[in-house]
């Protein structure tokens, strides 16, 4: 079951626990899902990942040096995020067009109607598709092989709108990740690699749900989705370096430490913490935040509005705002709508890690053209520390 708290010794803990199956086991029977009774063939990890509670590169190097090339399999899904988060970064319509339909028209009337209510309600009568629709709003987690079925079901059967079923799986899930989530939706809709769908199939769902379901009646062709323009590339951000000065270091769900955010030669003078998100996300979020301020001796001021974020900046004596680098997503709307009010921006410095910033440039083409770079992320030699570290 996904965890009910979100710490980083939970998450090393069950890293431990799983390492024994990170290698041949885990290429073998990752696309098997027993259901959320059972142990799995999987990690589980996806919600500390997420939040960076474990680096990618904590797992990814665990594996190896457990199993060596038996490990390739495991070390690429973990690569898959970089991927992911890299692709989105460099073209930032996507997200623009998905958050568009969003509020638009279109969407509000398909949500009135009893086909979407069905849907999110696990009320279809579509063995597996209910169920899993279930099983995520109560656990907040789902099998990677089961979010693809839902997600082709939702597209190709139900025939509703791909942004909407995404929207749902970033309400519910615990890993919810916009990149990921929202780039694997398109691609099952046939998007994301134009002439290429993911169409969900009777036996294949048998095969991989261990035998649990045997859905009829699922789409035997693609749903026709409208086509859209090519998504511009554009260049990633070029870094600003962290000021010299004091600052308050601002934890956010984006990054909530891994093995360490590198302070020691930094002038830190208090931690905000943008307390947002799920509870069991929230609580992470505070409990990061504490634990970085006792690591430097220094106080914690959470913070969900700009007013609480002004009187943190006051009692701390600084204006200057140090995070990780924000990535696409609600995280970083909110926080840009936060800190450029009408009552003048705050100054914010990001810090890119090491390893998004040998992992995002790469994510220009497809994964297969991205793999080659993986070999250089397992040879970094800091690959959580971030570029500018003095």
């Amino acid at each position: 079951m996904p965890p009910e708290t979100l710490t980083r010794a939970e998450g090393l803990a069950r890293l431990s626990a799983f390492l024994p199956r990170a290698g041949s086991a885990y290429a073998r029977d990752r696309n098997i899902d027993p259901g959320p009774q059972e142990a799995g063939h999987v990690s589980r990890l996806s919600p500390f990942v997420r939040h960076r509670l474990i680096g990618e590169w904590e797992l990814a190097r665990a594996a190896e040096q457990a199993h060596g090339a038996a490990a390739t399999k495991f070390i690429d899904e973990v690569c898959w995020r970089a991927y992911w988060r890299g692709y989105l970064e460099m073209r930032p319509a996507l997200w623009t067009r998905y958050v568009a339909y969003l509020i638009s028209d279109e969407a509000e009337n398909v949500r009135a109607t009893g086909d979407y209510q069905a849907a999110v309600e696990g009320r279809t009568g579509i063995d597996a598709f209910d169920v899993w629709a279930s099983e995520l709003i109560t656990t907040g987690y789902l099998h990677n092989h089961a979010r693809m079925s839902f997600a082709s079901i939702w597209v190709h059967t139900l025939r509703l709108p791909w942004q909407l079923g995404a929207a749902f799986f970033l309400e519910h899930l615990l890993d919810g990740d916009e990149a990921a989530n929202t780039l694997s939706w398109r691609w099952v809709a046939g998007l994301h690699t134009p002439g290429k769908v993911y169409l969900a199939s009777t036996e294949a769902i048998a095969t991989c749900s261990a035998g649990r379901f045997r859905p009829t009646g699922l789409a035997r062709y693609a749903a026709p989705v409208a086509p859209e323009p090519p998504a511009p590339v554009a260049a990633l951000p070029v870094p600003v370096p962290s000021p010299r000065g004091p600052c308050v270091l601002m934890v956010t769900p984006e990054d909530l430490g891994a093995d360490g955010f590198r302070l020691a030669d930094l002038s830190i003078v208090g931690v905000a913490a943008f307390v947002t998100g799920k509870a069991s996300v929230a609580a992470a979020i505070a409990a990061a935040a504490q634990t970085v301020a006792r690591q430097i001796g220094t106080a914690v001021r959470p913070f969900t509005s700009r007013t609480e974020l002004e009187d943190a900046l006051t009692a701390f004596g600084t204006r200057s705002l140090l995070t990780s680098r924000l990535p696409l997503g609600r995280t970083r709307t909110e926080l840009d709508a936060l800190l450029r009010d009408n009552e003048g921006p705050i100054p914010l410095y990001e810090r890119t890690r090491q390893w998004d910033a040998v992992a995002w440039p790469a994510a220009a083409k497809g994964f297969f053209a991205f793999r080659p770079v993986i070999a250089h992320l397992m040879a970094l030699t800091d690959p959580g520390g971030f570029w500018d570290r003095p």
